[in-house]
């Protein structure tokens, strides 16, 4: 008897509606891994509901040759998106869209580059405040720089997609010789240092991440919508342009009840 993908209960969405969105398609992030493109693609296709909910995916192939990258870029990108619990793989059946991914419940720690990336397209940074400062006093030495430096600053919470809460109280200093990249936006949808990137040409060097613990004050737990005094986790990042230039700095504010720490630990071979 033999057993096809109808009769397990799972309709493959077929290749011609990867094709007609192939002229559409481009990479859109040049400072973005490819995979990471391909894995935000499919998402879209799958929150916009082209990829429907227990439906297979085409093969890797397929994909591959509508998108015109490689095979390997498209196992890459599957791969993400199955650690993401939006797609699950089984032997003889395919890959099969899934409803497991909840925002909220996101690992918020990035370890490399390209995390920060899914992150910031994952979420909604909603700036309310704009303004040039000079570091002066303790600034200054957070930020290490010079006293009187001039820095363009930002500040907002940062939303899941959803928009269904608060996630993060979150607060950026741009150099402000390049305040132009970012001045004008309202909500932004890529990381930061992205649109600095793209506005200097220089791709970001380094990225120091620092994490330590604090306790919320009533100012930033009414943003959060949580209890002054609860425990809060404050993750600040540095990015350095070429001869370590200190081009952004910034922290975001995370209640405990929104985040977690995941490490992997594995043998040496």
């Amino acid at each position: 008897m033999k057993h096809g993908q109808e009769e397990l209960g799972v309709v493959p969405i077929g290749v011609s509606s990867l094709d007609q969105k192939r002229m559409d398609w481009k990479p859109e992030v040049d400072t973005a891994p490819l995979y990471l493109q391909v894995a935000h693609h499919l998402e879209s296709r799958i929150s916009d509901g082209e990829f429907p909910v227990g439906s297979l995916l085409p093969t890797e192939n397929e994909i591959a040759a509508a998108l015109g990258v490689s095979r390997q870029t498209v196992r890459q990108a599957i791969g993400t998106l199955r650690n993401k619990g939006r797609l699950s793989a089984r032997k003889g059946v395919g890959t099969r869209v899934e409803a497991g991914f909840d925002p909220e419940k996101k690992r918020f720690i990035a370890h490399s580059r390209s995390e920060l990336f899914e992150i910031a397209a994952e979420t909604e940074f909603v700036i309310d405040t704009k303004e040039e400062i000079s570091a002066q006093g303790k600034l200054a030495v957070e930020l290490g720089c010079r006293p009187g430096r001039k820095f363009f600053h930002m500040a907002g919470i940062r939303y899941p997609g959803n928009r269904s809460r608060p996630f993060s109280w979150n607060e950026v200093y741009v150099d402000a010789k390049l305040a132009a990249a970012v001045k004008d936006i309202a909500v932004a949808r890529s990381a930061i240092f992205h649109y600095i990137e793209q506005y200097t040409g220089e791709k970001i060097q380094e990225i120091q991440q620092d994490i330590r613990p604090m306790i919320l004050d009533a100012e930033i737990a009414g943003k959060l919508d949580v209890k002054a005094g609860d425990l809060a986790l404050v993750v600040t990042r540095r990015y350095f342009g070429s001869g370590r230039r200190l081009l952004e700095y910034a922290f975001q504010v995370l209640p405990a009840e929104r985040f977690t720490f995941t490490t992997t630990l594995r043998a040496e071979s």
